[in-house]
Parts: C-alpha cells; sequence; structure tokens
C-alpha cells in the first residue's frame, strides 16, 4: 500500500511541472507579443509626432517664404540655394522660442530654397543626423505628413521621393546629402499659391504681379499716407485736395470759382506776364504787361495816364444839349446834329464861343482915391488900356477877387483918367 502510495505521489509532482512550464511558456509568449505591440505603439507614437513636427516646420517655413519672397529670391539661385534655419524662424517669430530643432528620431532640419528660374522658388526640407527611420515608418510618417511629404528611401538615396511617388527631385542641386531614413517635405508643391493671392509689401524680380490689384480696393473712408508719387488714368475727389504745388501738363477745368489767396492769380511762366492783386481795389498786369482782345472791353470809367489812340473811329454814346452846363470844361459829347464841347461851363457846339469886350474909364476925385468895379469873374482877362492927364502923383491898378475885376485910383492934384476893358 505505501508502494503505491508513493507512486502516485510522483506521477502528480510531474503533472505539476509540465503545467508550469506551458504556463511559463503561455506568460513568455504573452510577454513578448505585448512588448512588439507595445513596441510598434511607441513607434506609431513617434511617426505621429515626426510627422506633426515636419508639419509645424514646413507651415513656418512657407510663412517666412511668402512674408520674404524677395529677400529669399535675392539670395537663392539655379545652383545655390538659400538657406532658412530653425533658429531663423524662432527669432522671427514663426515659430515659439520653445520649438525643439530635433524631431522624435533626433533629427534636425535644412530648410533649402532653390531659384530654378527668374521670381520663382522651390524650396525643400530634409532631416540630417539622429536616427535612420525604418522605411515603412519613411512611409508611414510621409502619408501623416500629406502630399507635400517625403523621405530619402533605401531605393535612391540620392532622391527625395514624395508619399505615394507623388514627386520626387534630386538632392544635388540643393547640396544636401542626408542618407536614407530622412524625411522631406517639398514646399513647392505648394508655393505656386504663394504668389496668386497675396499683395506683396517688397518687390520680386520677375513677378510684377505681386504688387499688382487685380481690382478696386476699398479702404473704407481710412487714410492713403505717405504716398510718393501718385500716379493715375484720372482720380474723383468728393472732399478737398490739398497740395503744396499743382504741376498740370494739361487743361484745368472748375465748376466753381479759382480762388487765390494770395496776391497772385494767374502767371504766365513763358512769357513772364499775367494777372495779380496787391491792394482790394486794382487788378494788376504782371509786369505791365499790355492787354490785347479782338472783342469789347467794358468799364465803368476809363482812365488813360497817357494818350489815348484809336485805330478807327471814337463813337459817343453820351447825348447832351447844347448850352445846358457842364463840366468839367474839355469834355466831348454829342446831340442828334453833331458834336458838342464843353466850354466855359456850357455845351457848344464847335464855333459856337463868341468873344466879348467891354471897356470903361476910371478917375479918381480931386486930392482922394476910387476903386472902380469892373466885371465878375467870368470875365477872361482886364487890363489897362490908356490914361490921359496922368501926372507923378497919379497912380491906377487892376485886381480881381473871389467877386471879380477891379480897378484902383488915387489923385492929388492932376485929374489923371485911367480906360479899361475886360474880354470873354
Amino acid at each position: 500500500m505505501r508502494i503505491r502510495r508513493v507512486s502516485a505521489m510522483k506521477n502528480q509532482r510531474g503533472f505539476g511541472a509540465l503545467e508550469t512550464l506551458i504556463v511559463l511558456a503561455v506568460a513568455v509568449t504573452a510577454a513578448i507579443g505585448a512588448s512588439q505591440a507595445y513596441s510598434i505603439y511607441v513607434d506609431r507614437q513617434s511617426n505621429q509626432a515626426a510627422s506633426e513636427h515636419m508639419s509645424i516646420v514646413a507651415d513656418a517655413s512657407t510663412l517666412y517664404i511668402k512674408d520674404n519672397y524677395a529677400s529669399v529670391l535675392a539670395s537663392a539661385s539655379p545652383s545655390s540655394p538659400a538657406s532658412i534655419t530653425i533658429n531663423m524662424l524662432r527669432a522671427t517669430g514663426y515659430l515659439p522660442a520653445s520649438f525643439s530643432d530635433k524631431n522624435a528620431y533626433g533629427q534636425d532640419y535644412s530648410i533649402l530654397a532653390l531659384a530654378p528660374s527668374p521670381g520663382k522658388l522651390q524650396t525643400l526640407i530634409v532631416t540630417r543626423n539622429g536616427d535612420p527611420i525604418k522605411e515603412m515608418y519613411l512611409i508611414d510618417i510621409a502619408k501623416r505628413i500629406g502630399a507635400k511629404g517625403g523621405y530619402i528611401s533605401q531605393v535612391s538615396t540620392g532622391t527625395a521621393t514624395g508619399s505615394f511617388a507623388g514627386w520626387s527631385t534630386p538632392l544635388a542641386p540643393y547640396g544636401v546629402s542626408p542618407g536614407v531614413g530622412h524625411l522631406a517635405t517639398a514646399l513647392f508643391v505648394e508655393e505656386s499659391a504663394l504668389v496668386n493671392d497675396y499683395l506683396y509689401r517688397s518687390a520680386v524680380p520677375g513677378q510684377p504681379q505681386l504688387n499688382r490689384m487685380n481690382t478696386a480696393i476699398d479702404m473704407s473712408g481710412n487714410n492713403l499716407n505717405n504716398v510718393g508719387t501718385l500716379n493715375a488714368n484720372a482720380a474723383n475727389v468728393t472732399g478737398t485736395v490739398q497740395a503744396n504745388t499743382t504741376n498740370t501738363t494739361g487743361e484745368t477745368y472748375t465748376g466753381g470759382w479759382f480762388r487765390a489767396r494770395g496776391d497772385g492769380l494767374v502767371y504766365s511762366e513763358k512769357w513772364g506776364g499775367g494777372w495779380y492783386m496787391q491792394d482790394p481795389t486794382w487788378l494788376r498786369s504782371y509786369g505791365d504787361k499790355n492787354v490785347s482782345t479782338g472783342g469789347e472791353m467794358r468799364a465803368g470809367k476809363l482812365v488813360s495816364d497817357g494818350r489815348t489812340q484809336v485805330g478807327e473811329y471814337l463813337q459817343l454814346d453820351g447825348l447832351a444839349v447844347d448850352g445846358n452846363d457842364c463840366s468839367p470844361n474839355g469834355l466831348w459829347g454829342r446831340d442828334a446834329k453833331g458834336p458838342l464841347f464843353c466850354g466855359e461851363g456850357k455845351w457848344k457846339k464847335p464855333g459856337g464861343w463868341e468873344f466879348q469886350l467891354i471897356q470903361g474909364t476910371c478917375q479918381a476925385p480931386y486930392k482922394g482915391s476910387l476903386t472902380c468895379p469892373l466885371g465878375d469873374t467870368s470875365w477872361k482877362s482886364c487890363s489897362l488900356t490908356g490914361a490921359f492927364g496922368i501926372g507923378d502923383s497919379e497912380t491906377g491898378y487892376i485886381y480881381r477877387n473871389t467877386n471879380g475885376w477891379y480897378l484902383a485910383t488915387s489923385r492929388l492934384t492932376w485929374p489923371g483918367l485911367f480906360y479899361w476893358s475886360c474880354f470873354k
């Protein structure tokens, strides 16, 4: 009986060891599977991080090139690329200051822009250094980036190949050879759109359309400041135009007044003449220029400081009446029969003046004096015409005051007699 119990115990111990081995094998297999699954998960996370990191760099590079297209283009040639670094993107605010230089595989970036033709850029981003990425992971990362994503394949290490073979470009013109297991992004897939949708602040060689509007621009009431020269076919302005000097090569029209706030009005630069005012009364000719017209000149009064010359006839429209008063003497007028002249305060026909003469004598009393009135002030002249019996003790002279003409005489003993005459 004891022998059978020992045999049974031995059988039980053998079965337990087998179970343990099976359990261990299953556990090891499960552990290996779990480890592989975790490794795949970690790799996928790394791939996702690498694709997102590359996309951020690509977007920042695209914006930088868009805003600095002219300067990048000036630094690039068909065989020598312009280089943009992560530090440049951080310093200019296109990447955050904390953005890492390296992706999830420890690879850093080269951003290279070629100018294969005037005004055109082709930009390629490649990763360098770090850990090489497996071929299958390269394909996965490029697919996650999108159409611009690519990689350096073990099939052709001198070419960057796009996702799903959507594009390819040799690396030699860019002067870079990162080797197999590295990523690439072709910004030239998007750069054709950069020059279509934006108005550039700076000139781009070979791309004048980048500084050209294709439609009207509405400033919404805002100002356009610090303009150097404004070249336009026409200008419609509803408000006030303020300028220091207006230089017009053609004609100038206005629906209202031409108003001058200074003395100058119109000036002929070619001939040195024009119109101006220097007081509130007179419109003056600059440079004392003559005024010529084949038409009429009308004025309330015409005054000539020199001679008045008429090329044809002098026509007087003013009507006067013969014999009426006039002033001043020398006026010309007319009536229905002919000309009239103003003389001695009266309108008269030519030859209508009559010569008038008066004569008389004046004698002072014995040992006395006498003033004889001769005529009023209408007489032009009065004079002594003779004397009779005048001695040393007698005098006589004629004078005029506001009342008329007078002869003053004085006498002692001689009976002198003075003769006088006046005419008009």
